[in-house]
């Protein structure tokens, strides 16, 4: 696996912790472009906050 950049939470300050990598299909539908053709829908990353748990999610970095 990647090493991935850590990022800050916008809540609270603190660094969040990687969560997962999933497929969402409905963005993929809003904006063809970000489809990923292997897994047929948007491959994104969620970040929880462990200080305030607040989850963040962003396209997939390589």
């Amino acid at each position: 696996m990647a090493q991935r950049e850590k990022l800050k939470c916008p809540g609270c300050g603190g660094e969040m912790n990687f969560h997962a990598e999933k497929v969402d299909y409905s963005k993929a539908l809003a904006d063809p472009q970000s489809m990923d053709a292997e897994f047929g829908g948007a491959l994104e990353e969620f970040h929880t906050c462990p200080r305030c748990k607040l989850t963040v999610e962003r396209p997939a970095t390589d």
